[in-house]
């Protein structure tokens, strides 16, 4: 059997080692040996070599420049003797030497001499022979750029590279290189446009395994590499004289040398010496077997076995001559042969033509091609089923009405006739017939279209479905049985039915149980009909009370008579055992922890859980591990069913070693279950106490006279708890003093620890390295870490005042002034009691920055000095501030201390350094609003920028803008954005005045001011009296107008008022002749002569929208007080 050509992990070495003598496509060959096949040369004799090598190297880069000439080489000549070969690209290259100092100079034509190409790799255009796959698969090659009528072109490959062996969808992105050589999404080539789906039918008649995916020119290359390839295919395939796309006479193919490119074996050569072969491909291996097969027919066979390997599925198949004309397509082999398919029926599926050298004349083109015929994989006699006819127009020109006619040529019958109203080029249609077959046998189906077209070639297509007689048949499957089967149970027999046949079974049949040893029928039951395909399952009890023990052989039968009643019962061997005993171990339990030498007491559950009583006395054993000592040995004196009891094994654990132990119970009474016999449990033994003094930590030396803090650590570092007292003792092992003694009060448990602090006072001590011991009182088992000891120098009094910080900021603008603090301390054991001074400088400039006075210094005290360091005058960059102070002491290390404070550049900074306007405007007027900007950052700023003003309340609405242009260091600029506050809500408002410089400090861009929107005024602007008289009576008048806020007049004021205090009277202003707008006059009439004065006094205004304000009452003339007058007679 001869496999496909692509790459799979999984196969290989199930190949390599069940069928050495058959190549499966899935595996990659082995590589030849490293040393390569045993060559026989003739020595060069030595002088001739040397003197050859010689003038080689004299001349070669003299030779290299004449054009043509690629490299040169030593070489033997015909006597034995060595001589010098010129390696030429071309022929023809003249003036080259014959003779070079006496040594022969040859001549081989070589070609251009170049690096191989990697059909693994990634590479755009893709040449043809590279590698390609779906995702789904491994790795195939790409076979030929292909051209459909309407200049789309395509790659063409097989289906099990393009398309997954029909696992594909149509859409699928296509990578190149393919999966197995590092393809991802990001290497997407093609789409998968087409395939022809694989029969994996046992009498299936592939002819192609075939598959295209649309690409365009930029990503597709349509030839081999140059450099190790034949390079681009001829367009027209070979033996065609006709030129109908398909070949002229198939068996002429038969001796016709061929080559292909590939991706894994690259160019090979090849003859074809089998046509019309039918073979069977295995497309995927289990074990040792192949699972899945494919049968083809008319397929073409190569030679030699070398001609191709894995991953080669797809490669172009040409001749092996300078025409280089397509033959084949490559797409699975074996170690001995490659199998590929025709060229023409794979070209003629798809409408292409292989986009390479000589194409055909471009023009119109008519092809409707039937690709596909396909329908169920069976059918029964006088069963209907559906036949799907796939048509596409092949041609680059739209095609009107045709019919397509299904025939059966088995039965000389026509299926049916359908109608293709029209089909656009390029475009894919699928009708479907309704097929009955009236009789038996694989019937061939044959569709065809009736449009006359230019290629008639692909216009009909055969396809073959098997029909099969009507077929009932029911069969007993198969029978299984549920539960423990024991004398006494009752267990659960299933029996399982299937229709295997090709009929639905409607009619009700019956399924038996019988035990046939006992002679018993267990039962029966009805089965109401069962689809084809369809499964059912019975199931029965059967009880085992009095049952024989040993095999039953139960028979399953189903009633209906079927065609085939073989398969109507089945047997199943059934034991039927005695009830068990069954004596378990349900329960252990222990201590998980004791002490070495300690006695544990280990607690063992015993269960009787079989269905006998146990009146036999039997043992439990304990050991230590599996099959390990015994530990004790105890007695059950029999156990009824269910019953339980426990045993108790007192273990002394004197000598048992420290670690962790598993102890194992185990009862030895036989019984039918040793899986419950045992029960483990783990225990600890801990090893006994042990006080340690892990750790004495001491300052490396003291001052004599200072107290030294000496810290002691002690651990239980037993597996044991210490619960009793005892004593810590610290020692001065040079002078034989204790320093001091501490007790541990409650002991330690085991792992934990403790540290004391011993203060060793060392006025009086010598001079010079003391030993300190710290040892403990608990008598334990291992006294050899009961102690531990630390060596302190005592040295004598001394000076020691030192910087111990200095705090300056990171970095400080030019110009600013940073606080730099300067801490000292009295670090020895004397007192400073004369002044001293701490002193600050600059050490990158030079300067002094301050000097600062200490006046004394306790032991142990600090001072903390702060000095001013103004930068406007410091370089920019780094500064390395240095902070020492001027006292004579013993230890001049710490002396000084310094730190880095970078001086940068001020950055720009506007500030809206105030805004002002009037807090009370009315609506409609204009308020002036008045900004001022300074520049108070460290740049000139050069540029314009705007302030802009805005209405918090309205939204943010921007009132209004202005322009400044630039402004310098500390320069202050004043401007006035004006407010129309016509519109605007009466309200309280927000308007804030921001400056849109980009700076470094946006803090104090915008400054905000409320201003109060009043709504508009009305009041009196003026007040005038005059009298009319008659006989006995006379009348006085009031002329009032009515001003707004700006003191305009205004009408449609109602004006309210009273005369003498009476009754309220109001008039209404308006335009009057000879006295203009906002008046009106209101009258007190029919006053006697007698009365001499009358007095109107105002009450109020009213106009919509307006608000009166009597405080803005004025009289301008004088003549009333803008509130009231006396109109006097």
């Amino acid at each position: 059997m001869v496999a496909v050509r692509t790459l799979s992990r999984r196969a290989l070495v199930v190949l390599l080692v069940a069928a050495p003598a058959v190549w499966y496509a899935c595996s990659d060959r082995g590589l030849d040996s490293a040393a390569g096949p045993s060559i026989t040369s003739p020595v060069l004799l030595a002088p001739d070599f040397m003197k050859a090598l010689a003038v080689q190297r004299r001349h070669t880069d003299d030779l290299l420049a004449i054009p043509g000439v690629v490299g040169t080489a030593i070489t033997r000549q015909p006597d034995g003797h060595a001589g010098m070969v010129l390696l030429l690209e071309r022929a023809g290259i003249t003036g080259l030497p014959q003779v070079l100092e006496g040594v022969p100079v040859g001549q081989r034509v070589t070609g251009r001499l170049m690096a191989f190409s990697d059909p693994t790799k990634r590479q755009r255009p893709a040449p043809m022979g590279f590698s390609v796959g779906h995702p789904a698969i491994t790795a195939g090659t790409i076979g030929a750029r292909v051209r459909d009528a309407l200049g789309r072109v395509y790659i063409l490959s097989n289906n099990h590279v393009l398309a997954n062996s029909n696992g594909a969808s149509i859409g699928d992105p296509e990578y190149q290189p393919g999966p197995y050589d590092g393809g991802t999404s990001a290497d997407q080539i093609a789409t998968l446009t087409d395939f022809q789906v694989i029969s994996f039918a046992s009498n299936g008649s592939n002819t192609i395994d075939a598959a295209i995916a649309l690409s365009s020119t930029d990503l597709l290359d349509n030839a081999v590499p140059s450099d190790d390839g034949y390079g681009m295919p001829n367009s027209k395939i070979y033996g065609d004289s006709d030129g109908d796309g398909s070949f002229d006479d198939p068996s002429a193919l038969l001796g016709l040398n061929v080559q292909k490119y590939g991706r894994t074996t690259r160019l090979t050569h090849g003859q074809i010496t089998g046509v019309n072969a039918t073979v069977t491909i295995c497309y995927a291996v289990s074990g040792f077997s192949c699972t899945k097969t494919a049968r083809y027919v008319d397929q073409l066979i190569i030679s030699p076995g070398t001609f191709s390997g894995g991953g080669d599925s797809g490669s172009l198949i040409v001749t092996d001559d300078a025409n280089l004309n397509p033959v084949a397509l490559l797409f699975a082999g074996s170690s001995s042969v490659t199998v590929a398919n025709r060229i023409d029926l794979v070209l003629n599926r798809f409408g292409v033509t292989i986009d390479g050298s000589s194409p055909p004349p471009p023009g119109p083109l008519t092809d409707v091609a039937i690709t596909g015929i396909s329908g169920p994989s069976a059918v029964v006699v006088n069963g209907t089923a559906n036949v799907r006819v796939t048509v596409k127009n092949f041609g680059n020109q739209d095609v009107a009405s045709f019919d397509v006619v299904l025939s059966d040529t088995t039965d000389h019958v026509t299926v049916g006739t359908q109608t293709v109203p029209a089909l656009a080029a390029g475009a894919v249609t699928t009708l479907t017939f309704a097929w009955t077959p009236a009789t038996a046998g694989d019937h061939v189906l044959r569709a065809r279209h009736t449009l006359s077209d230019d290629k008639a070639s692909n216009d009909q297509r055969f396809g073959t479905i098997p029909v099969t007689p009507p077929i009932t048949d029911i069969s007993v499957t198969n029978m299984s049985v549920a539960g423990s089967v024991i004398e006494g149970h009752v267990v659960t027999v299933t029996v399982f039915v299937s229709n295997i046949g090709n009929q639905n079974v409607t009619s009700s049949f019956d399924v038996a149980l019988q035990d046939s040893t006992a002679g018993v029928t267990l039962g029966t039951q009805t089965v109401t009909g069962l689809p084809t395909g369809a499964n059912t399952s019975a199931t029965f009890s059967w009880n085992l009370t009095g049952a024989a023990l040993g095999v039953h052989t139960l028979v399953a039968t189903q009633s209906l008579s079927d065609d085939y009643a073989v398969n109507n019962r089945r047997t199943l061997a059934v034991n039927v055992n005695p009830k068990p005993t069954d004596i378990a171990l349900t329960g252990i339990t222990a201590p998980a922890r004791v002490g070495q030498g300690d006695t544990a007491h280990v607690v063992v559950t015993v269960k009787n859980v079989g269905e006998v009583d146990v009146g036999t006395s039997f043992t439990v054993v304990l050991t230590d591990g599996w099959n390990g000592n015994v530990l004790g040995t105890q007695t059950v004196t029999g156990l009824a069913i269910g019953a339980s009891t426990t045993v108790d094994f007192p273990w002394n654990t004197a000598g048992a070693a420290t670690n962790g132990h598993t102890l194992f119970a185990t009862q030895q009474l036989p019984d039918a279950n040793p899986s419950n016999n045992s029960i483990g449990i783990s225990v600890i033994v801990n090893p006994p106490a042990d006080i340690a003094v892990t750790g004495v930590s001491a300052p490396a030396a003291v001052i004599q006279g200072g107290t030294a803090a000496i810290g002691v650590t002690v651990q239980n570092i037993g597996g044991q708890n210490v619960s009793s007292n005892f004593d810590l003792t610290l020692t001065d092992a040079t002078t034989g003093v204790t320093i001091g003694t501490q007790t541990i009060a409650g002991g330690l448990w085991a792992g934990g620890n403790t540290t004391r602090t011993f203060n060793w006072n060392t006025s009086g001590a010598a001079l010079g390295s003391h030993t300190l011991v710290a040892a403990h009182t608990y008598t334990d088992v291992n006294g050899s870490n009961n102690q531990a000891s630390i060596a302190v120098t005592v040295s004598a009094p001394s000076t020691d005042v030192a910087v111990t910080a200095l705090g300056a900021p990171a970095s400080i603008g030019k110009g600013s002034t940073a606080t730099i603090n300067v801490t000292v301390q009295n670090v020895a054991v004397q007192n400073v009691t004369s002044s001293f001074n701490v002193v600050l400088t600059d050490a990158t400039s030079g300067a002094t920055i301050g000097t600062q006075a200490v006046a004394s210094l306790a032991v142990g005290a600090t001072a903390t000095r702060a000095f001013s360091w103004n930068t406007a005058f410091a370089a920019l960059g780094n500064h390395t501030l240095v902070a020492s102070h001027t006292l004579a002491d013993d230890n001049a290390a710490n002396n000084q201390r310094s730190a880095t404070v970078n001086v940068t550049p001020q950055p720009a900074d506007l500030a809206l350094a105030a805004i002002t306007a009037s807090g009370q405007v009315t609506v409609g007027d204009t308020a002036p609003v008045v900004v001022t900007v300074q520049n108070v950052g460290g740049q000139d700023v050069t540029t314009s920028f705007d302030v802009v003003l805005t209405d918090g309340t309205a939204g943010n609405v921007v009132v209004g803008t202005q322009t400044f242009a630039g402004l310098a260091i500390g320069a202050s600029v004043t401007g006035t954005i004006n407010w129309n506050t016509g519109g605007a809500a009466i309200s309280g408002h927000i308007l804030t005045a921001t400056q849109k410089l980009p700076d470094a400090n946006a803090s104090n861009n915008a400054r905000a001011i409320a201003i109060n929107v009043n709504p508009p005024s009305v009041h009196v602007g003026n007040i005038d009296g005059f009298t009319t008289s008659a006989v006995d009576t006379w009348s006085a008048n009031v002329r009032v107008t009515a001003h707004d806020s700006r003191h305009n007049p205004l009408n449609g004021v109602t004006v309210r008022g009273s005369w003498n205090s009476g009754p309220e009277v109001q008039c209404v202003t308006a335009d009057a002749d000879g006295i203009g707008p906002g008046t009106c006059t209101l009258t007190l009439a029919a006053i006697p002569n007698t009365t001499r004065s009358a007095y109107f006094g105002m009450s109020g205004m009213t106009l919509t929208g307006y608000t009166y304000k009597p405080a803005a009452n004025h009289d301008p003339d004088g003549s009333s007080n803008g509130y009231g007058m006396y109109v006097r007679h």
